[in-house]
């Protein structure tokens, strides 16, 4: 299921490359070198400075090592296949991955930017279309979970959307020939942090018991 949801290493370079350019930067902002000139136009169109640019770019790379992390964790979860479904970390994979999308949209204003999202689109469309997700059964028991995992997906379907709008990686057209349906989250993501919480004691208690 979650194979292919980690970031591309092409896009893992990209950032370490953006970092390293943006140290050439302070030291010497040449804007007839292409990438430099790239470089000082994200930071106008961010109205920041090449330093806090620079630490944005750092918390950018360290927020996608994580995500890649939890993407791991949910890949043993989904191997193991445990009673329990992996709930909580499915959710702070996914509002993880929103936030880094609605906080840094413009970072993936480049060619491995917009294919890294292309192909995660078409990877969470998917998984979208396909909402048995794991090798789990869905219990009785398990639905509420699954519906948890369900509305938690349409908040990162909607941010990948607006992303790829926004930066060109995909059209309007191409994204209504994905035939999605309903996207439109009914919970919050307050609300669905808490009930995966909920769920993982509940869980948790049933086993002491």
């Amino acid at each position: 299921m979650i194979n292919t949801l980690t970031f591309p290493q092409e896009m893992i370079d990209s950032i370490q490359e953006r970092i390293e350019v943006l140290e050439r930067c302070l030291n010497d902002p040449n804007p007839q070198d292409e990438k430099i000139a790239e470089i000082l136009e994200l930071a106008n169109s961010r109205q920041i400075s090449l330093s806090q640019l620079e630490t944005e770019w750092k918390l950018f790379g360290q927020k996608s090592n994580k995500l890649n992390k939890l993407a791991e964790k949910l890949k043993e979860k989904i191997k193991a296949k445990q009673e329990e479904l992996p709930v909580l970390i499915f959710v702070r994979y996914n509002f993880l991955f929103k936030e880094l999308l609605d906080s840094y949209w413009e970072f993936f204003h480049n060619k491995n930017g917009k294919e890294a999202l292309k192909k995660i689109f078409g990877d969470f469309v998917k998984l979208w279309k396909n909402q048995d997700w794991t090798n789990f059964e869905i219990h009785q028991n398990q639905k509420s979970e699954f519906y948890v995992m369900v509305e938690t997906l349409k908040h990162l379907i909607q941010s990948l959307i607006k992303t790829s709008l926004g930066v060109n990686a995909l059209s309007e057209e191409e994204i209504s020939a994905f035939n999605l349906g309903d996207i439109i989250p009914q919970e919050s993501e307050t609300t669905l942090t808490f009930l995966a919480s909920i769920k993982k004691w509940d869980y948790v208690y049933r086993k002491l018991a």
